[in-house]
């Protein structure tokens, strides 16, 4: 059993953490924005019209799920001419890891 200073200890830790995986989990936990992440695997400069043509859903919509991913520093966004278009910042190692733990579930 711990004792009352390990029990302090941990809760200070688990506070003191600015773990992210929470939030990128639970973000891509949304359908939508797992089969973006999916699609951005498979295809690179992927532009938000294509998205939203591949999905069946609204430029608009696939412009907000894309913009989480980019929040959350998955996905990085190039402007070309008046298009945007996105793709996976393969330089992240989270983004490297959702890889690798996304291939191992298919």
């Amino acid at each position: 059993m711990l004792t009352k200073e390990q029990v302090n200890k941990i809760k200070k830790e688990l506070s003191d953490e600015k773990d992210r995986m929470p939030i990128i989990l639970g973000a891509l936990g949304d359908p939508s924005r797992f089969r973006i992440f999916k699609l951005l695997m498979e295809h690179h400069d992927i532009c938000v019209t294509d998205v939203a043509n591949v999905f069946d859903i609204t430029v608009s919509a696939a412009s907000q799920q894309l913009r989480v991913l980019e929040m959350l520093e998955l996905v990085e966004k190039m402007r070309m001419g008046q298009m945007v278009c996105y793709e996976l910042k393969k330089d992240n190692p989270t983004v490297r890891q959702l890889i690798q733990f996304v291939k191992l579930n298919e």
